[in-house]
């Protein structure tokens, strides 16, 4: 590959990239102006090098060979090393900075109600037995894009305090985000929430403030019925009260689907699934804080079973990017690594949702046929920012 493609194509990488990238860079240390004799002095050189080595799943040695063939500095491999050991802050400001941008689309709808879908998946090194390290992403339904992602080391619980809200939004997440002080932090930055019913985590009063009896409720349904009733749930946060105002919406999930979820339920709990836990597991219980005027109860089951396309996002990311194929290293190396992916599968998914324009067609060179005739000349389509090159990219 020539230098003017390699420049050709990191530019199209670039454009979707915050403006300030190369300032992000120098504030967060990622790159140090102050060394004359530094290998890697700017942040385009940097993010190259990094998006190379986790875009590709390189070794250290291979990727630094590989970039300074492709017009690079040379760097020896503990230097990329070292560079990645110090490069998530970087890396994860311009995920935030990438992610803070808004759609103009305005879900009518939903009476105005912005769907934002909450999820977390995790990952663990090559030789681990175990999680080391969770992606946290909330995926904006209008228009299926990412507004916020970042990593998190084994500690990082799922919570809706991870997430900055807005007025006009709705919340959806499953039973992992139904918890007091993640709803409390959602509602008092103006969203709604529409969670997945955990017993455990959330117990609800009724009006006349007493416990709701959640299985008895249900036992009372019909098939296909949608029931609703309003809750309440009383906590306490630093030490303030607070009282969390609601609703229970609730389905009897279709017969073929129930046995579905109790398989589920027996392989997550093993042995210490409960019969209790088996029964409801053939029932759809939804907390919502939204008031009912605005998301009437068969709204929100419809709502909460479009969940379905952020575990979409993380089978993708992990696919296609390779989530799942972590360093068996540091923490910090880690948390490099999973920001670089998320940085990655967001400019993959802008790239995609721009292409709007036709692919440019490149020459390619004469092949001689395998019967030994006249090389014949023929063209392929080739995408801007395809570093495979030519041939490559025909056998794809």
């Amino acid at each position: 590959m020539t230098t003017l493609d390699v420049r050709r194509d990191w530019d199209a990488i670039r454009r979707q990239l915050p403006d300030d990238y190369r300032e992000l860079a120098v504030k967060h240390g990622a790159i140090r102006t102050q060394y004359d004799d530094a290998r890697i002095t700017n942040a385009d050189d940097l993010l190259r090098l990094i998006l190379v080595h986790v875009g590709a799943d390189m070794p250290l040695r291979q990727t630094v060979a590989l970039f300074a063939e492709s017009c690079g500095p040379t760097v020896s491999p503990n230097c990329l090393h070292k560079r990645m050991r110090k490069a998530a802050p970087y890396l994860q400001a311009l995920v935030a900075g990438m992610t803070t941008w808004t759609s103009e689309c305005q879900p009518l709808q939903w009476n105005g109600y912005d769907l934002i879908l909450v999820d977390a998946s995790s990952f663990a090194g090559r030789c681990a037995t175990g999680t080391d390290a969770r992606v946290h992403a909330a995926l904006r339904l209008s228009d299926l894009s990412v507004v916020h992602a970042h990593a998190s080391d084994v500690s990082g619980a799922e919570s809706l305090c991870r997430f900055q809200w807005q007025e006009g939004q709705l919340v959806i997440g499953d039973r992992g985000y139904c918890n007091a002080p993640g709803i409390v932090w959602a509602v008092a930055h103006g969203a709604d929430v529409l969670v997945r019913l955990n017993r455990g985590a959330l117990p609800l009063v009724d009006a006349h403030g007493d416990s709701i009896d959640v299985i008895r409720w249900v036992r009372t349904f019909d098939d296909g019925e949608i029931v609703e009733r309003t809750a309440r749930g009383r906590c306490s946060i630093d030490g303030q009260e607070h009282m969390l105002a609601g609703r229970l919406v609730a389905t009897r999930l279709p017969k073929d689907k129930i046995e579905e979820a109790r398989k589920r339920a027996r392989k997550e709990q093993g042995a210490d699934v409960t019969e209790e836990t088996l029964e409801m597991a053939a029932y759809l219980v939804l907390f919502t804080t939204a008031p009912k005027a605005r998301l009437p109860a068969a709204r929100c089951i419809e709502a909460y079973r479009w969940r379905w396309q952020i575990e979409l996002l993380f089978k993708r990311w992990k696919s296609i990017c390779g989530y799942d194929r972590l360093p068996n290293e540091r923490t910090d190396t880690i948390l490099s690594w999973l920001s670089a992916k998320i940085l990655l599968g967001m400019i993959v998914e802008r790239m995609a949702a721009s292409a709007i324009s036709p692919p440019e067609q490149r020459p390619r060179r004469a092949r001689r046929r395998a019967d030994g005739a006249r090389p014949v000349e023929d063209h392929e389509l080739t995408l801007a920012g395809d570093h495979r090159g030519p041939d490559a990219a025909a056998s794809a």
